[in-house]
């Protein structure tokens, strides 16, 4: 059966189908969450919490959409994944997703990218580098998942220099990940 089709019946309440969905995809949310948190036990956590959330929201996936499933899928567990490290604050141990693997779209803009990267330790040694205000607005913004304007409320700043600074602080980043995976970009 493929997917549009099983999906369908999922979004019907076909119990059978969401047994199906789930069989089809475990074994790829499973070794995609091992590889980037180097651990069985909490992949397999992070696995079942992103199917909850799945079939939860199974409603909601379009499915004329132009992501396919397994995109969707991937992203529902990388972000599974983002929540577990801010909830537990390991932030500073965590692996990068790698935007190299044979997974497809995982990041496809720079600032995932960055968000990706960002949990590398060679990234956050990057990001003392940057200006005071760049490195912290840019930490408020992806490891503590401030809003645009929480930042700009607790510094006392304009969102758009909020926006500003973080864009300023992504280009460069932008340069170092690009330098460091070798591509020159300047």
């Amino acid at each position: 059966m493929e997917d549009k089709e099983l999906i369908r019946k999922c979004q019907t309440g076909d119990k059978e189908a969401f047994y199906e969905l789930i069989s089809r995809y475990h074994p790829f949310v499973y070794k995609f969450l091992v590889k980037i948190t180097e651990d069985e036990g909490i992949a397999e956590d992070l696995t079942q919490e992103t199917f909850l959330k799945i079939i939860k929201n199974i409603d909601k996936y379009d499915l004329d959409g132009k992501a396919k499933f397994s995109t969707y899928v991937i992203t529902v567990s990388k972000n599974c994944y983002i929540d577990y490290i801010r909830r537990e604050k390991k932030w500073m141990q965590a692996i990068p997703i790698d935007e190299n693997s044979n997974i497809e779209d995982i990041s496809t803009n720079v600032e995932d990218l960055v968000l990706d990267k960002m949990y590398n330790q060679d990234i956050i040694e990057e990001i003392e580098n940057l200006t005071d205000e760049q490195k912290l607005v840019i930490k408020m913004k992806y490891i503590e998942g401030l809003t645009l304007k929480e930042i700009g409320d607790k510094l006392n700043l304009e969102t758009k220099t909020v926006k500003s600074r973080i864009h300023n602080g992504i280009v460069r980043l932008r340069k170092i990940l690009w330098k460091g995976d070798g591509y020159e970009k300047d």
